[in-house]
């Protein structure tokens, strides 16, 4: 175990390098609608290329997860970073030369899904899994751990408050300063990381390490369960917010792109001060996050069902915005107290990849539910989130493969 000051630095960096990461990544997302307009990439190509990311998250986590048990957390998220990085600098390049019309448009296509598809998704995907894993050994006993694992959600909320706006900015300098932007970004953080961040110390036994955690494991086949419906609602809000915003309001499209950033922003804000401030001061226990964050979702679901006007769509999905920033620290802090030490990046891989799969069927889930009623997805978001947390209250006893976290096979918590 690393020293406190160690404990502290660390973790400074940590916050830097999910920032940095996710920072990158959404400094693209108001400069990729206009850029697949000039390239000529159909609606259903850009889908494609976003797609792709989730699809590989789901596919290569476990793996990271392994790799970061056997390896250590701070190599692997130095080739994230760096890796990341790569990508999106490759995926500059190819959008550089399809802007100069030196590649075509079926070229540029498959160049950029390869790119932020598979290089950027693959390598982005061991960050949180470094991530996670590295708290869970830098942290003495089960409060800091909870406060550490909540700092990074508030980490990747900053990014996804900030890098939307960074990128607007630079997009007023044209497309080209933005997309070079991202990876320089993701790779000075990747530096400062290998070079400052102290490495964990590795454990003897670590080094043999092999075995897979497997997702039916009783110790956390629930919580996976619990963390799939939390992740699911999220991907259900933001696929279909728009859409309901555009019809229940009657707007059109540059008002509806407006509006829409403004309420997801609204629900976007609450992580910061949920997950950076109240939750480390508040030392809640996972349980107990757990069962004030999916009710408070529930209701803010619920209420989105009903909304006519957009101080309705802002308060609830405010709401939701303090539910989940409750919930999903609950979520992955449960999920590794549940664990022993040496099977915390397996642990977090397992969850990164069921939160992709749900980011992958979230979308399509929705699209099908709002054409058959607008509400629809909400409704059925806040009755899957009314089901969770029946089954919470049903196992808030502390019983294995429940909220609050049972002992690891080795007798750690």
């Amino acid at each position: 175990m690393v020293t406190s000051r160690r404990s502290a630095g660390g973790l400074g960096l940590l916050h830097l390098a999910v920032f940095g990461g996710y920072a990158g990544q959404q400094i693209l997302t108001p400069v990729l609608p206009p850029l697949a307009r000039e390239l000529s990439i159909s609606e259903f190509q850009y889908g494609m290329v976003m797609s792709a990311s989730a699809a590989v998250v789901a596919l290569v986590s476990p793996v990271w997860g392994r790799r970061a048990d056997v390896w250590g957390r701070k190599p692997l998220m130095v080739m994230a970073l760096f890796g990341a990085a790569l990508g999106l600098l490759a995926f500059a390049a190819f959008a550089h030369l399809g802007l100069r019309g030196v590649l075509g448009t079926t070229a540029v296509f498959v160049l950029l899904l390869l790119a932020r598809g598979i290089l950027f998704g693959g390598s982005l995907a061991a960050l949180p899994v470094a991530a996670q894993a590295y708290v869970a050994d830098t942290s003495v006993g089960d409060e800091e751990r909870v406060k550490g694992i909540s700092r990074v959600g508030a980490a990747v909320g900053l990014a996804l408050v900030l890098g939307p706006g960074l990128g607007g900015l630079l997009g007023d300098l044209g497309m080209l300063p933005a997309l070079y932007t991202a990876p320089v970004l993701i790779g000075l953080v990747g530096v400062l990381v290998w070079i400052r961040l102290p490495a964990e110390e590795r454990r003897s036994d670590r080094k043999g390490v092999t075995g897979r955690l497997s997702p039916a494991d009783p110790r956390i086949r629930a919580l996976l369960l619990v963390g799939a419906g939390i992740y699911l609602s999220t991907s259900l809000l933001q696929t279909s917010i728009g859409f309901l915003l555009m019809d229940r309001l009657d707007l059109d499209a540059a008002r509806t792109v407006e509006l829409s950033g403004m309420v997801l922003l609204a629900g976007g804000l609450p992580m910061l001060l949920v997950q950076g401030v109240l939750i480390p001061k508040l030392a809640w226990r996972p349980q107990r996050l757990l069962l004030v964050g999916v009710p408070l979702t529930t209701v803010a679901f619920a209420a989105i069902c009903l909304a006519d006007s957009l101080p309705a769509f802002l308060a609830a999905v405010t709401l939701s915005g303090f539910g989940h920033s409750f919930a999903i620290p609950g979520y992955n802090s449960a999920l590794s107290l549940s664990v022993g030490p040496d099977e915390q990046g397996r642990a977090a891989g397992l969850s990164a990849s069921a939160n992709a799969v749900t980011l992958v069927l979230g979308p399509l889930a929705a699209t099908s539910l709002y054409q058959l009623d607008p509400a629809l997805p909400f409704a059925v978001g806040a009755v899957a989130l009314a089901v969770l947390f029946l089954g919470l209250l049903a196992r808030r006893s502390g019983a294995p493969g429940a909220a609050e976290p049972a002992p690891a096979a080795d007798g750690h918590r």
